[in-house]
């Protein structure tokens, strides 16, 4: 990733927002409005995708770290899981299932392996190798664990023998360096669930008797 300030990264951050609500004024306006139910699922996507990138924003503006990493883990699973419909052999079967709120996880592709989380991250980690690390430090941020113990060490005094922690709102400790790399990361995992919806939508135009 380039080297660019936290300032700069924010503003960027802000300007996927509005290619967000784009995308979804342009997905529903294809093929003359006809509703799909990969439309449905891509509008669940983008739902919580608006709701994370606000959530994510005010995070980092707040220098929440623990919570600005958990919704980072949030995002990534958006579009692991949305690149789950782009490898199954009946789309339409796929997003039915997820609506009765079947897993994922118990699902097969078209070559017959479950799709589990760790079976998805390990496909795109072949077109994007940062993910599986990423993917599996930011884990430990969903439920409780020995992130959370270390994040709240605020200094070590190796000379004196001391620990210092903190259990405030803000996470001081972190050079300006970590919170860029995070709100990159965040930029990154949008412009990948984009590329999908974009798909979409040039299949939606092109393709005739879909079924919906």
């Amino acid at each position: 990733m380039k080297q660019i300030s936290l300032e700069e990264a924010i503003v960027e951050l802000k300007e996927r927002e509005k290619t967000l609500l784009k995308l979804a004024e342009k997905m529903l306006l294809a093929d003359n409005g006809n509703i799909f139910r990969i439309d449905l699922f891509s509008i669940g996507a983008m739902k919580r995708t608006s709701s994370n990138l606000n959530g994510f924003l005010s995070l980092v503006e707040a220098k929440n770290m623990q919570s600005s990493r958990s919704l980072l883990r949030i995002q990534l699973d958006t579009f692991i899981r949305f690149h789950a419909l782009t490898i199954v052999n009946d789309h339409n079967k796929f997003v039915d299932d997820v609506l009765d709120d079947k897993h994922i996880r118990n699902m097969k592709d078209k070559d017959g392996n479950r799709m589990t989380d760790g079976y998805l991250v390990n496909l795109l980690a072949i077109e994007y190798p940062w993910l599986k690390d990423t993917y599996k430090n930011l884990s430990g941020y969903i439920h409780f664990s020995g992130k959370h113990l270390f994040g709240s060490v605020e200094d070590i005094n190796d000379k004196k023998q001391a620990l210092t922690f903190s259990i405030g709102k803000k996470d001081e400790q972190y050079p300006k360096e970590s919170w860029i790399e995070i709100v990159q990361c965040f930029n990154k995992s949008l412009d990948i669930l984009f590329q999908y919806i974009n798909s979409w939508i040039v299949v939606k135009n092109k393709t005739p008797n879909k079924t919906s």
